[in-house]
């Protein structure tokens, strides 16, 4: 079947470049093209798409307002910003209408393999509500204390940035919406950044202000929603399970950048629990109603009830947000590793550290969870660096507290 893409670019002959680009895909995709955001919108109206690419600055409606009226008519678009514009106002405006940023010039491998990968996403995540509700997404939900904490030191005079990094670390939410934004081609950086501090560091003290004060990208979850859900117990098995990742991840290499990538894998393990926690009365409660009344593990309850996991559903939301692969299936396969390979990976490690934590952690004692996978240690002769990982797990949690 077809893909149905649609681009939108008030700029003729660019647009008759890129038509020219897509011919190469006349098999696979079916494209269409607008001048104008009023001739897209009528073809939004007729026409289902999986795909909507737009430019950002056009006469009318620029393509930020435009992506939110698609949104509206068609949620399950994934909705993709193509743009030489560099004006920053307009850069923070459009984080909350796309789920990626592209920047022009831009070439046809690129503008393929970004449609590609989020096509390929629909195999993940096969319920069309809970897709369209992942689609609706422009960032996860942050703890209150947590926001809190860093919007009053970015009101400061002079911020710590040092100090928000740290911050931004302990948060999964804050993590993933952040790092989505950085690795956007709008802002140049050649390589991805998988460490939540870096990706401070580089957006800067100015960006920060304007996407955390100024169009609040940063959201408070409202835990008095949430039915007696700890959103805490969450967050704080997040964050020891990337700690345990990171603390793992160094026992076997000096890679900085895979160290960093295990982390906030780790981090952000279960954030597909964060989208569904914010649909918590629509559909989230009889899940719990379900581990509650028939025993767990949550995940076999959430296929039951929902016909998808948390696993799937964060996997496809950082995956439509542009995630380096190795993140997405880290988050995808954390509770059930099956494709071992022939060396250590950050989807293993994570599926370690998730295990560990459980284990060592400090969970309830009746929560019932999937087994470590120990025929992939097994198989890449691992099994003897269990124990030491253990060990250097319980450190990292020590740490961890002795912070607090």
């Amino acid at each position: 079947m077809k893909l149905n893409i649609l681009f939108v670019d008030d700029d003729t002959n660019l647009l008759a470049g890129v038509r020219t680009m897509m011919h190469s895909m006349r098999k696979e995709w079916k494209c269409r093209y607008a001048s104008s955001t009023a001739d897209a919108l009528e073809l939004v109206g007729k026409y289902p798409f999986d795909v909507v690419v737009s430019d950002m600055r056009m006469p009318g409606m620029d393509g930020s307002d435009f992506l939110k009226e698609v949104e509206k008519i068609q949620q399950g678009a994934v909705r993709i910003i193509l743009s030489g514009y560099s004006e920053m106002q307009a850069q923070l405006k459009s984080t909350g209408s796309a789920h990626q940023f592209l920047s022009k010039p831009c070439s046809t491998d690129t503008i393929v393999n970004t449609i590609r990968r989020v096509a390929e996403l629909k195999d993940i995540l096969t319920d069309d509500k809970i897709r369209k509700i992942v689609s609706e997404l422009d960032s996860l939900p942050v703890i209150p204390e947590l926001i809190t904490k860093i919007r009053e030191e970015l009101e400061r005079p002079d911020p710590d940035i040092a100090k928000v990094g740290r911050l931004v670390e302990q948060d999964a939410g804050t993590s993933a919406t952040l790092l989505k934004v950085v690795n956007s081609t709008f802002f140049g950086f050649y390589e991805k950044i998988t460490s939540p501090s870096r990706a401070v560091v580089m957006l800067g003290t100015e960006v920060l202000k304007g996407l955390v004060l100024g169009v609040n990208l940063l959201r408070e979850l409202d835990v008095d929603s949430l039915n007696g859900y700890s959103v805490y117990k969450l967050w704080d098995h997040s964050l020891q399970t990337g700690y345990f990742a990171r603390a793992i991840a160094k026992c076997e290499s000096t890679d900085r950048s895979f160290i960093d990538c295990c982390f906030v894998s780790g981090l952000l393990h279960d954030v597909g629990k964060l989208v569904l926690i914010t649909k918590m009365d629509s559909f989230y409660q009889l899940v719990l109603d379900a581990v509650a009344e028939q025993g767990g593990p949550v995940v076999k309850q959430e296929m039951r009830v929902l016909g998808a996991t948390h696993a799937g559903v964060g996997a496809y939301l950082l995956g439509l947000w542009g995630f380096n692969e190795d993140v997405v299936k880290s988050v995808y396969s954390h509770h059930s590793f099956k494709d071992c390979g022939d060396k250590l990976t950050a989807p293993l490690i994570v599926h370690v550290a998730d295990c560990l934590q459980h284990e060592i952690g400090l969970m309830d004692s009746d929560y019932v969870f999937y087994p470590l996978e120990i025929e992939c240690l097994e198989k890449l002769n691992l099994q003897d660096r269990l124990e030491v990982w253990k060990e250097e797990c319980a450190k990292a949690m020590e740490d961890k507290y002795e912070r607090c």
